[in-house]
């Protein structure tokens, strides 16, 4: 398929996406490890700074103002894990969208590789709420207080990438039926 520059576009602004999402994920993740290595430090950070507001904290619906002193360590923690886990999925989807633009400037968009990269795509899509469903799970297990924060239009995405998946693999059969009459 001939090169385009707005494939060219979207595969560096998608490589982007990529490396700024594994930063943001190893930063969260690094920054949880030091939060349980000074637990101690960082709880009375937490419960004796006058200045700060515990609705900076909020996440996935969850009102973190209403949870008790002894709750928020384990709460700050399961936040900061899902956001880690939500920040690798979409690093993954970023670094499959740049495969995909990238290999259709020399390659069919119907290859088997395309294919595959699509469906992880949908899979990851359709996995960002379901992570978010169980943080809200486990926040409510722990705290007794029940929000559940997913929104259907990510479903939704999930499902349309999935769809968009059937048609390349048809486009691929296509293909092959094609290079065999040749």
């Amino acid at each position: 398929m001939k090169s385009s520059n707005l494939r060219n576009f979207t595969a560096v602004m998608a490589k982007f996406m990529f490396i700024l999402s594994w930063i943001g994920g190893a930063g969260i993740l690094v920054s949880t490890i030091l939060c349980i290595i000074v637990r101690d430090e960082f709880i009375k950070g937490l419960t004796e700074d006058a200045d700060l507001d515990m609705s900076d904290f909020a996440a996935f619906g969850f009102d973190i103002t209403q949870v008790n002193e002894s709750q928020v360590f384990p709460v700050l923690i399961i936040i900061f894990l899902s956001i880690t886990a939500i920040l690798v999925l979409m690093g993954f989807i970023f670094r499959n969208v740049n495969l995909i633009f990238r290999k259709t400037n020399t390659d069919s968009p119907f290859s088997q590789t395309n294919v595959t990269l699509i469906k992880q795509i949908g899979f990851a899509a359709i996995s960002l709420p379901i992570v978010k469903l169980i943080a809200n799970i486990i926040l409510g297990l722990l705290t007794g207080t029940f929000a559940f924060g997913v929104e259907l239009s990510e479903v939704l995405f999930g499902l349309v990438i999935l769809c968009l998946a059937q048609y390349f693999v048809y486009g691929a059969q296509l293909e092959r039926d094609v290079e065999g009459l040749l």
